[in-house]
């Protein structure tokens, strides 16, 4: 599809372009970015709506204030690992099996209060649990 965009001039490029965009090319653009723009947008589509909503708000905010504050940005949730999920580790060429308890972790059969404290127990140094058993985001 791309390659039949080479194919096109500029003015066959700027026709495809008001009709996938509603409106006319910036002038400023090269050939390579309208033919980039409008496979972009063949293959793909458009923005959703709540996503074109988020930004008409920003851009109506920026216009009047010059500034940008974030709208509706949702908290990510926190990771949490359900009870009864087991972790393994391999750590020089050892196995290590974790098992997620209502509260805490065991290990070897000793409940510990984070992976924090078991990775530690294995490696002998202060480790990210999390990172350690390669659950961390």
């Amino acid at each position: 599809m791309q390659n039949d965009l080479q194919q096109k001039s500029r003015d066959e490029l700027t026709t495809i372009w008001r009709k996938l965009f509603k409106s006319d090319p910036p002038t400023t653009l090269n050939r390579a970015y309208l033919i980039k723009h409008i496979y972009w947008r063949q293959q793909y589509g458009g923005l959703t709506t709540q996503t074109q909503k988020q930004l008409d708000k920003l851009i109506e905010q920026y216009a009047k204030t010059k500034a940008i504050v974030a709208l509706d940005i949702k908290k990510v949730s926190r990771f949490e690992i359900t009870q009864g999920t087991k972790l393994l580790r391999e750590f020089k060429g050892q196995k290590h099996e974790v098992i997620a308890l209502e509260k805490g972790f065991g290990y070897k059969g000793k409940p510990y209060k984070s992976l924090s404290a078991i990775a530690n127990e294995i490696t002998g140094t202060r480790w990210n649990g999390k990172k350690f058993f390669g659950v961390a985001s």
